[in-house]
């Protein structure tokens, strides 16, 4: 409540003084929502006089003199809701109406003045079901974050005898549209919105989703739901399934997604048959921006200092005059030499009697100058600030009648620096019994440059009130330029010394296209459509990524170029992925007096095609001047590769690629639901339902040359997925929830393959297990929430899960260290979540209350808090392998997760300031074998600032002081620290401009 009085209350008073009447009126905002959705013109009558309509987000406001007054809600000739009011000098009043169809209706009323308080409802209060327009990815306020959108007031504005029209005053967003999102639901879900993730000041999606209830983010892009890591979380944009640019795991990063182009993000945590079938977790569901009604425009700069990078030496090597933009101008590119030989899958072999289609020694001489050309060496620079860009503008207008078109457009540019540098990293094996010895132990320098680019274009035509039509564009990129540096011993032999050097470019893009449409027919008794076509591609680019190693020599103490076959090597790699989904839906809303039911049913067809190429190439010593030790001292590599050394007396290129890097993957998933959603009078709600999925999936993983047969990997399954769940409404504040669900997860498609292949996030070798069945889980979920007012709750939830034939990665007995995938017997997840939100008015009428002084503005300041507990067992059973724990916490999972926020927002709206803490538990990182413990991530405390002033009508600015504490990150073994660095303290302010229309 006091969130929304902050903003609108001197825009009412603006317009009073504006109007010229009465100097302290009353003020009432009404939200509509029809199932969670806001609702457009629905129009306001005040003592049967017209006083405005409700906007795009739901939201209607008017002013009136203190006394009694007449309130109804019509859409054309239909009463919606009618009801008497008494206002008293200065009270501000906001009601939220749900009228959700299959339900009963929910109405909530918040007065400064008088707190909490019913409304004496006329009996046409109770509507009967109206046809809902949209669907879940135009749920909740479609308007940008931080952009205030007032519509236009007439000309000819009148005060009507007591009453004034003030027109459409659109909040800045909308949490109290997302929280009474969640409260309808028939499913146990958690909201962010897009005004929660700006408090926060979080860039990213990944970022802004550790701050929900059970998540936790792992490697800075994944989101672990519940402690359940990335193979059994699933992302939808706008309801739709996405490719992933990770050619190793279908998840999406979702560091990918920068915050500004989200409305908000709803994360499910119960099964609903209108999902895909593939969950356990969670689902989180991205929200792109939605077109407004009126004029907007924002524009954004900021600069950003990390401690220990910016104004500090960093590690950088000769790119493109591009690097900035995150696109390459071809300085990374295959040579026109080696591209043209290779075409059309050829490999680059030589010449020789038994191969006389090779390549002649002239030939790959030039090959090895031409690759050799892209350089190889490192320089020290002073690092910049980092900055950042966004711009957003849109517009609606009308073409007439009741047809209105919308269109917005949004970019966001990011660049970014970062240093890690000596960072400790060490691995240890069981010598003896138990006693643990170091295997390997270096230090890293790493410096990583970030260039991320976000771009959206949303359309939309609204023919009617009962028919809209949608086009939404989404790009998104992520470059990563690094430079790694590692240093030490590799092989356990401490004596050893060697020095490996990475310089690796990486592009990682997302476009997605989405056609929808939102349809409501009355006349055929309400029954609603609503159908989307998405057209997705996901690519990741490496296009040149070269290691090398340099190792000590005992005798000089000097590091020497190292020529073995595994020193060094160029790689290019390319991944595409794509996936067309087609949706359709339908919904018919029926009343039996004071019963309500919904009938659902919908389908969709989803098809992906994943098509994955890695080349490699390695230079080998060729004759005596590559094994020149005078040569191979230079620590300059460009001076032992170049023109002057390839050729018969120094150094040759020959290619590597593996019989098993290039695979194409394919899959069908048809999916057809149906389900029930009953309301029996108005304290119990039964959500029923059932998905069919008949899945194909297929991996073949091929020789470029032909010279091996394919290795093909299948996997089809057809299952029925039941769900149920019941919603008991004791009172219209507070409401039980219990769900129980039956659902899958599948294996990846590299994890079908029995080809070895590289896991770049582990560094490690991997083999697929063509064996591999999927994992069958039952879902059981329990909540309580209390809603203190539209945007304040305290709730409490148990959730229990059993899997049969979970898949968990594993160490193949025999071949040291190369991983594969297995089923386990059986695995277990359960916990218990508390969370909270609550403004700290009622401390005011306290002890407390004096503390600050006659009028401080308790009102001003909230907390938020929320606390996950998880435990989890995973029976590996025969396939334990060498792992040393047969039984063992889930990869990944956190034994508890907390959040803290205190905030601040002055009564003005000029000032806002929140303090936020999270910490989750120390984490299995990697399973121990061979009687060596498991590797643990320690828990971390993190402490950020985000303080926004609003200084003038047209600007403001926000500083933000994130990792305030900036603890170790700490990664140990049976007690022995494997992993140990400082991520450094980071400040970022950032200039906002957002013209008044």
């Amino acid at each position: 409540m006091h969130s929304n009085r902050r903003r609108l209350a001197p825009l009412a008073l603006a317009m009073l003084a504006t109007f010229g009447i009465h100097a302290e009126p009353a003020s009432v905002w009404i939200y509509v929502y029809e199932q969670a959705k806001p609702q457009e013109a629905i129009e306001l009558v005040v003592d049967e006089r017209p006083a405005g309509a409700t906007g795009a987000n739901g939201a209607v406001g008017t002013s009136a003199e203190p006394g009694t007054h007449a309130f109804r809600l019509k859409r054309g000739a239909e009463e919606l809701l009618s009801f008497e009011l008494e206002l008293a000098d200065r009270e501000e009043v906001q009601i939220s109406a749900s009228l959700t169809p299959g339900r009963a209706p929910i109405y909530t009323l918040r007065s400064n003045l008088k707190g909490e308080r019913t409304i004496d409802l006329a009996p046409q209060a109770a509507p009967e079901p109206i046809a809902a327009v949209g669907d879940e990815a135009a749920a909740a306020t479609p308007v940008m974050a931080g952009v205030d959108v007032v519509d236009e007031v007439p000309e000819d504005e009148t005060t009507l005898e007591g009453v004034t029209v003030t027109g459409q005053a659109q909040r800045r967003d909308d949490q109290a549209a997302y929280l009474d999102e969640r409260r309808a639901s028939a499913q146990v879900t958690e909201t962010l919105s897009s005004e929660q993730i700006s408090r926060a000041g979080d860039s990213d999606t990944g970022a802004a989703l550790r701050r929900v209830t059970g998540l936790s983010l792992v490697s800075g892009k994944y989101v672990y739901i519940r402690g359940l890591g990335e193979r059994y979380s699933s992302v939808l944009l706008n309801g739709a399934q996405i490719p992933s640019p990770d050619p190793t795991r279908r998840v999406v990063p979702l560091d990918l997604f920068p915050t500004e182009m989200l409305e908000g993000v709803v994360v499910q945590k119960s099964y609903s048959p209108d999902m895909p079938g593939e969950f356990a977790g969670g689902t989180i569901g991205l929200r792109t921006r939605a077109v407004p009604t009126g004029p907007f425009a924002k524009v954004s700069f900021g600069l950003g200092y990390i401690d220990g990078t910016t104004f500090e030496d960093g590690l950088r090597y000769d790119g493109g005059d591009r690097d900035w933009t995150g696109f390459d101008n071809g300085a990374r590119e295959l040579p026109d030499s080696i591209a043209d030989a290779i075409a059309g899958g050829v490999q680059i072999t030589p010449q020789t009697p038994f191969n006389p289609d090779g390549f002649t020694p002239a030939q790959i001489e030039t090959f090895g100058e031409d690759l050799a050309a892209r350089g190889f060496d490192t320089r020290s620079d002073s690092l910049p600030l980092n900055g950042t860009f966004a711009g957003a503008v849109g517009n609606g207008w009308s073409l007439g009648g009741d047809m209105r078109f919308g269109a917005l457009a949004a970019l966001r540019f990011d660049h970014k620096w970062d240093n890690t540098f000596d960072e400790q990293r060490a691995a240890f094996a069981v010598q003896g019994t138990s006693d643990l010895v170091p295997s390997k132990a270096f230090e890293r320098d790493k410096t990583e440059r970030t260039a991320e680019l976000g771009a959206f274009v949303n359309l939309g035509l609204e023919i009617n009130a009962d028919h809209r039509i949608g086009l939404a564009n989404l790009l998104v990129r992520q470059t990563e330029d690094e430079v790694r540096i590692d240093q030490g011993f590799f092989d356990g032999d401490i004596e050893q010394q060697s020095r490996f050097t990475r310089l690796e470019w990486e592009e990682n893009e997302l476009r997605s296209h989405q056609l929808s449409g939102q349809h409501a027919f009355p006349s055929l008794a309400g029954l609603n459509l609503d159908w989307q076509y998405t057209l997705s591609r996901a690519g990741r680019e490496a296009p040149i990524t070269r290691d090398y190693r340099y190792d000590l020599d005992q005798n000089s103490g000097v590091f020497r170029f190292s020529t073995s076959s595994s020193s060094n090597q160029i790689s290019f790699s390319d991944l595409d992925d794509a996936a067309d989904e087609a949706q359709l839906r339908a919904e018919l809303p029926l009343v039996f007096g004071d019963n309500y039911v919904t009938l659902s049913a919908g389908g969709s067809l989803l098809d992906r095609e994943r098509n994955s190429a890695i080349r490699r190439f390695q230079f080998l010593v060729n004759g005596p001047l590559g094994n020149d030790p005078i040569l191979r001292s230079s620590q300059s590599v460009d001076a032992i590769l170049n023109a002057g050394t390839i050729g018969p007396d120094g150094f040759f290129l020959r290619e590597v690629t593996r019989g098993t890097d290039n695979y194409l993957a394919e899959q069908s998933l048809d999916g057809f639901y149906a389900s029930a959603d009953v309301t029996l009078g108005e304290h119990w709600r039964f959500a029923l339902g059932a998905r069919n999925e008949d899945n194909q999936q297929t991996v073949t993983t091929f020789s470029i040359n032909g010279a091996a047969e394919p290795i093909v990997a299948n996997l089809e399954n057809r299952d029925w997925l039941p769900s149920v769940a019941v919603t008991w409404l004791p009172n219209s504040d507070s409401q039980w929830r219990f769900a129980y669900a039956e659902t899958v997860s599948r294996p990846d498609f590299r994890e079908l393959s029995p080809a070895p292949f590289t896991d770049p996030l582990l560094d490690a070798e991997a083999i697929g297990n063509p064996d591999l069945v999927q994992a069958d889980i039952q879902n059981v979920d329990l909540r309580y929430e209390y809603y203190f007012s539209p945007t304040e709750i305290v709730a409490a939830s148990l959730f229990y899960k059993q899997f049969q034939n979970p898949i968990e990665r594993i160490t193949i007995p025999g071949t040291g260290d190369l991983l594969s995938y297995a089923n386990a017997d059986a695995a277990t997840n359960y916990g218990f979540e508390l969370e909270a939100f609550k403004y700290l008015d009622f401390l005011g009428d306290t002890w407390l209350g004096g503390l600050g002084g006659d009028g401080f503005p308790w009102e001003s300041f909230f907390v938020g808090a929320n606390y996950a507990w998880i435990d989890s067992e995973v029976e590996l059973g025969a396939s334990q392998s060498i792992q040393t724990n047969s039984v063992r916490p889930l990869q990944g999972q956190s034994r508890y997760l907390v959040n803290l926020q205190l905030g601040f927002q002055s009564p003005d709206g000029n000032h806002e300031a929140t303090l936020l803490y999270n910490r989750f538990g120390r984490r299995v990182s990697q399973v121990g074998t061979l009687g060596a413990p498991d590797t643990y991530e320690e828990g971390i405390n993190q402490l950020d600032l985000v303080y926004a002033h609003k200084f003038a009508s047209e600007w403001s600015w926000k500083l933000r002081l994130r990792n305030l504490l900036d603890p170790d990150v700490e990664y140990t073994q049976g007690g022995l620290s494997t992993r140990n660095y400082n991520r450094g303290r980071e400040v970022l302010m950032s200039l906002e401009w957002r013209p008044e229309f």
